[in-house]
């Protein structure tokens, strides 16, 4: 199972709406890890602004107003594209569950999932 440290492994300070967002995204995540039957290792959770920013100034990430920040996003690792290959083929799950993702194609090592939609309402959606 995915555990609620994993989600916040830095130990970011939070507050009302972001412990209430890790609790949704935790029990989401949970709910994917348990029908995905295999492990999951969140590589990104909980982000700071400043660990946000360094990722934009590094080029890793576009999104100034990312879901991390407000712990409604996780990535998981996914070198080999197993569990991306698992999610379009799924769709209908991940609608269940209530989690939208980037599209793999945008994401070549993990598969980022969010527990609210993007603005185009897509599943799968271009960050």
């Amino acid at each position: 199972m995915i555990s609620m440290k994993e989600l916040n492994p830095r130990g970011y300070p939070t507050n009302p709406a972001i412990d209430k967002n890790l609790a949704i995204l935790h029990q989401r995540m949970n709910e994917l890890r348990v029908i995905w039957a295999k492990p999951m290792i969140v590589t990104s959770g909980l982000r700071s602004d400043e660990q946000q920013m360094a990722l934009i100034k590094d080029g890793k990430s576009k999104a100034i107003a990312s879901k991390h920040l407000a712990g409604m996003a996780c990535d998981i690792y996914d070198p080999e594209k197993e569990l991306a290959k698992w999610c379009l083929a799924n769709e209908d799950i991940l609608r269940r569950i209530g989690l939208w993702c980037e599209h793999p194609d945008y994401t070549p090592r993990w598969m980022h999932f969010q527990v609210t939609p993007p603005k185009s309402g897509k599943r799968f959606f271009i960050p």
